[in-house]
């Protein structure tokens, strides 16, 4: 039986509890007056078995029964001495590492130490009446449903398809005070998924077979004279997270050289992958690449671990070892790979100039993979003759284009891009060949396109002509007072920005003197608009400036720029020295050169005139490491890494080049603040490249097509915690 506590102590307060007991004088005081009938009876003294600070001599001095005591680092359950009102508190262990290998559970335990008002310097372990939830990175993994204190990573499953991945996660712990109030505290945990793969026996890339435990032939010292050089994806490239077809493209540095090992590393994955070297990888078409290449494309599972876990993390750290198996090895430079935070959607539709050429889209954001002819001659009422000069709605609705060469431009327009059904057929009779096109782009609501006609048009170059956004007819024209090209229309719908041409015009495409100006519309546009014109950048001596075009946060626009001796009118479709360029739409702007986007890969060698004709912006901003990016293709003839190059006659009688498309992104806040925004980017892989292909042109969406499933939404969070038990 326990001795009653002496007057004026709290019960449960021990030698042991000497510090604490220095703290609760006050305390004290209020226990002593409430238990002060008691004390009467007793003598103000030790009491015998006892000693005058503590309970009896060889007795349990911990709290009995459930909920936490104040003894520092318990939390055994016993009542306690007085009420508890958390002051600071956190979750053991902080910014904790756990790594956790493909296709397996890694768990970590938690605890959390609270401190307590009425206890400075005390530190309390309440884990036991603490939850846990992860706020932030639920997909890498999560805590039990009722808030319990073992964090496990997680795997797919029939119901959760999302990908493995590793990454930063918030780890978050509540606890109450006895007054009901919630403590919160969060702490980080990087998951770092490792793991080695190869690919399946009898593929391209694992003839002959990959031999046990490869990872043994690349100990020791690397010899340069095996090191191999990487030559796609190009060094600082930024890709989408859903990108999926990620190629792969190296030399042997050794012609011995028969097993490579290609790893990615970064802080939240190591991810391992070995491979032969073929030239006939999984998944390419026949006769692909050069001769002496080595591809792989990474799988739909390597991918996804490798994207989802490195997800705005900041760079992945590539190389690529080759070694003969008989001692000898040698390693790559290493070089940078970096994943956006956010998805790419969306749809793209592109001109491409197989046989016949036609419009091509795909569905960036379903990831289905495959892109399907949408505009074909001689298919669905159009006539049998080129297509394209294409543009589309935002919400990918509705469709423009122009049929025959640039003297032509008789007019296709699609109300209903769902349907394909030709509201305007581009037949050589009205009303196509009276409504005639050549470049242009439709209002934010659709209620309208603008566009520019050929140069032999009946109403003059002067004009821009807006047609109807139903009929596709034309409904009013503006004079803007000097020849104008390329009219693109912001996103918020207030400006045009156009190529003004101040030289001799051949075929608006063709020309001398070109310059970029934004045509301003405080009020509606209809045929009594008063326009404003502001001069954004001036033509200049031996430069031709044009196709302009807005990005999605209207705050600056992307133009070519080419190098023009005057002697001949420069090609708006491909001129060698065709470059990107950023400026804002204000008088005078100062051009601010893509110099990232616009640097060579390693198979460009030194070539600095790549061709980047037709910048487009996707239609989205997205989030990136607490800022945004923007996103852009242009058609260029850089060699995609080691993929054959396949010169295509050019359709404007230039010498014979193939362009293909390649995306980049942009960060605004560079932009705007005159700096080079830009990374390296990347060939868009589901095109036909043994052709060319131009005029990348987004929309929000491909309206026909079914969207990815979403994400899973987070678990619910766990109950609220418990109270501490209640003093007594």
């Amino acid at each position: 039986m326990r001795a009653p506590a002496s007057c004026g102590q709290p019960r449960w307060i021990s030698t042991r509890h000497a510090a604490y007991d220095v703290t609760m004088k006050s305390f004290a005081l209020l226990v002593t007056s409430l238990t002060a009938a008691a004390c009467v009876a007793l003598a103000c003294g030790s009491t015998p078995g006892t000693t005058g600070e503590g309970p009896p001599s060889g007795e349990d001095t911990s709290p009995p029964g459930p909920g936490p005591g104040f003894e520092p680092g318990r939390d055994d359950g016993g009542p306690i001495a007085a009420p508890q009102t958390i002051a600071a508190m956190r979750i053991d262990p902080a910014d904790a590492t756990l790594d956790v290998v493909t296709g397996q559970i890694a768990t970590k335990a938690y605890k959390v130490l609270a401190t307590m008002k009425e206890a400075p310097g005390v530190e309390v372990d309440v884990t036991k009446r603490s939850v846990f939830y992860v706020p932030q990175g639920y997909l890498v993994g999560t805590f039990p449903a009722d808030g319990s204190a073992t964090f496990s990573t997680r795997l797919p499953n029939a119901t959760n398809a999302e990908p493995q991945r590793g990454g930063k996660v918030t780890i978050e712990a509540k606890a109450a005070s006895s007054d009901g109030s919630i403590f919160t505290v969060t702490t980080g945990l990087t998951v770092r998924l490792t793991g080695v793969s190869t690919f399946p026996g009898g593929s391209p890339e694992a003839t002959p077979a990959i031999p046990m435990n490869p990872g043994s032939f690349f100990t020791g010292t690397a010899d340069a004279a095996h090191a191999p050089t990487i030559h796609y994806p190009n060094a600082g490239a930024l890709v989408p997270p859903n990108l999926r077809r990620l190629e792969i493209h190296f030399k042997k540095g050794n012609a011995s050289d028969t097993l490579f090992q290609i790893s990615f590393t970064s802080a939240s994955s190591s991810l391992v992958l070995y491979t032969r070297c073929t030239d006939t990888p999984t998944g390419y078409e026949a006769d692909a690449l050069e001769p002496g290449a080595c591809a792989l494309r990474l799988d739909d599972a390597l991918y996804g671990a490798l994207a989802e876990s490195n997800r705005g993390a900041g760079a992945v750290k590539l190389r690529i070892r080759g070694t003969d198996e008989a001692g000898a090895f040698g390693e790559s430079a290493e070089q940078n790979l970096e994943l956006a935070e956010s998805r790419v959607d969306g749809g793209v539709y592109y001109w491409t100039a197989s046989n016949p050429p036609r419009v091509m889209r795909f569905d960036f954001g379903s990831g289905t993979g495959v892109p399907e002819p949408y505009l074909v001659p001689n298919q669905d009422g159009l006539p049998n003759t080129c297509v394209g000069c294409h543009a589309l709605s935002r919400d990918g609705k509705k469709l423009f284009a122009g049929v025959g060469n640039s003297s032509e431009g008789r007019l296709v327009f699609i109300n209903d891009v769902s349907t394909k059904t030709l509201t305007v057929d581009g037949a050589a009779a009205a009303p196509a060949n009276t409504n005639r096109v050549l470049l242009g782009s439709f209002n934010p609501d659709a209620s309208l396109f603008v566009a520019a006609a050929p140069k032999n048009d009946a109403e003059p170059e002067t004009k821009l002509l807006f047609h109807d956004g139903t009929t596709g007819l034309r409904s009013f024209g503006l004079d803007v007072g000097f020849v104008a090209s390329h009219p693109d229309w912001s996103p918020d719908g207030k400006s045009i920005a156009v190529t003004r041409i101040s030289g001799t015009n051949a075929t608006s495409i063709e020309f001398y003197g070109g310059g970029i100006d934004v045509i301003k519309n405080a009020g509606a546009w209809n045929a009594s608009a008063t326009l404003t014109d502001v001069p954004v950048v001036a033509p200049e001596a031996g430069k031709n400036r044009y196709n302009p075009t807005f990005m999605p946060n209207n705050a600056f626009l992307l133009y070519t720029e080419v190098l023009c001796d005057g002697t001949q009118a420069c090609n708006g479709y491909s001129d060698p020295s065709a470059k990107t360029l950023a400026a804002t739409p204000t008088a005078g702007a100062t051009p601010v050169p893509l110099l990232n986007a616009s640097r060579p890969g390693v198979n460009d060698g030194a070539a600095t005139n790549l061709m980047d004709t037709f910048p487009r912006a996707t239609p989205f901003e997205t989030s990136h490491k607490g800022g945004k990016l923007l996103w852009f293709t242009v058609s260029s003839q850089r060699r995609a890494g080691l993929r054959r190059f396949f010169p295509n006659p050019s359709v404007v009688g230039d010498p014979a080049t193939q362009q293909t498309l390649w995306m980049f992104a942009v960060d605004p806040a560079k932009i705007l603040a005159g700096q080079d925004g830009s990374f390296a980017g990347f060939f868009l892989p589901f095109q036909d490249m043994k052709t060319s292909n131009h005029m990348a042109q987004w929309t929000q969406k491909i309206v026909s097509s079914t969207p990815p499933p979403p994400p899973p939404p987070p678990p619910p969070p766990p109950p609220p915690p418990p109270p501490p038990p209640v003093p007594r």
